[in-house]
């Protein structure tokens, strides 16, 4: 029992200081990184939502969602955070608008969001929380007013609680995951990846196990139904008319991955997503912002990881593949899209690097 505590003890240690550090982090970039193209367009939205909250216009929710090729979730996060600032000057220069009280109230929120999901993984693994705290790329698109940070959170939420019911087979812990695959599908799709990565978990697990297939269809579909009603409940856009809104949406993505123009003529290779994860954001802010740059640490500790977390929880493995597979084989290659990999990454960088610190240590006790 005294060692159960001392553990729970450890954890919550481990939590709050990785995302202390993750928020400090966040926070300077915050304050300190020049508009990234996206973010006016999420301000913008943002702004629409606020309006929305400061007249009481409820209603209004099921008819508003900018950019709606994308879930309003996130945009409605931030319209709540920056509703209660000052209002931004109409004659404010566009790259200004970001370093202002309700700019900087909407970036403050992904920090937040940011330094919750470093600390997480630090209950898994805490070297591999911390380093998911220092990644600099992880840093600049979950600090920004981008759709990256709270996606990035409740999929790594649903992982977590998935891998908590495998060890505790709670109901409680299957329908939490369930939930937060859904609220991952309302705040962006793609980092509902995390869902196949857990049913392909899930499958092996029962293969292993001799489980009864009856039963884990059963429980299975559930889950599943559960995350789809999730992400209707969290997207209010699509109550009005749930069929023809979200298949425009979806239907959106693919023409842009084919046809945008700015796809089109960047023409990256289908290898780009390596690339991305090879570059450090130190490298795209000269000032400041970033005094270190651990990303191509990160990246070849992940490797060396994988492993040994393999054996120990292979689910984040498969997490990774899934996403790997889809960047490579999606045709938009932005560079946020690679956060939708990096706890992964950093968790199996941290299982690499705590057998060299174990060693370190072992060597330093025999001296």
């Amino acid at each position: 029992m005294r060692s159960n505590t001392i553990t729970r003890g450890f954890a919550l240690l481990a939590f709050l200081l990785v995302a202390l550090l993750a928020y400090s982090l966040r926070q300077k970039a915050a304050a300190t990184i020049q508009r990234d193209s996206d973010e006016a367009i999420y301000l913008a939205a943002a702004e629409e939502f606020a309006s929305l909250i400061q007249t009481g216009n409820w209603a209004g929710f099921l008819e508003t969602n900018p950019t709606p090729e994308h879930p309003p979730l996130t945009k409605i996060i931030f319209g709540v955070a920056i509703q209660s600032q000052p209002a931004t000057p109409a004659n404010a220069h566009i790259d200004e608008t970001v370093f202002l009280p309700r700019g900087q109230a909407a970036r403050r929120t992904s920090a937040v969001f940011g330094a919750l999901t470093a600390g997480l993984l630090a209950l898994v693994n805490p070297v591999g929380g911390l380093l998911l705290a220092m990644h600099t790329m992880t840093i600049k698109y979950t600090s920004e007013i981008m759709l990256e940070a709270v996606a990035a959170f409740t999929s790594l939420a649903a992982v977590l609680c998935y891998v908590r019911y495998k060890k505790q087979p709670k109901s409680i812990w299957w329908i939490a995951s369930a939930v937060f695959l859904g609220l991952t599908a309302a705040n962006k799709y793609m980092y509902a990846i995390a869902g196949f990565a857990i049913l392909a978990d899930w499958v092996l697990s029962n293969f292993q196990t001799g489980g009864r297939w009856g039963a884990f269809f059963k429980r299975s579909a559930l889950w599943g139904i559960i995350s789809l009603l999730a992400f209707f409940v969290f997207n209010p856009f699509l109550w009005q008319d749930p069929i023809q809104r979200l298949g425009d949406s979806l239907l959106f993505h693919s023409n842009y991955s084919q046809n945008a123009p700015e796809v089109v003529n960047l023409d990256f290779p289908f290898y780009q997503p390596f690339i991305w994860l090879n570059t450090s954001a130190k490298d795209w802010h000269p000032e400041n912002t970033f005094i270190y740059s651990l990303d191509n640490f990160i990246l070849i500790m992940g490797v060396l990881g994988l492993v040994r977390l393999w054996r120990k929880e292979r689910v984040f493995v498969l997490w990774l593949i899934v996403g790997i597979v889809f960047l490579l084989l999606w045709n938009t290659k932005w560079p946020q899209y690679t956060i939708m990999v990096s706890a992964p990454i950093a968790l199996s960088a941290g299982e690499a690097t705590t057998v060299i610190l174990q060693s370190i240590w072992k060597d330093f006790r025999k001296q």
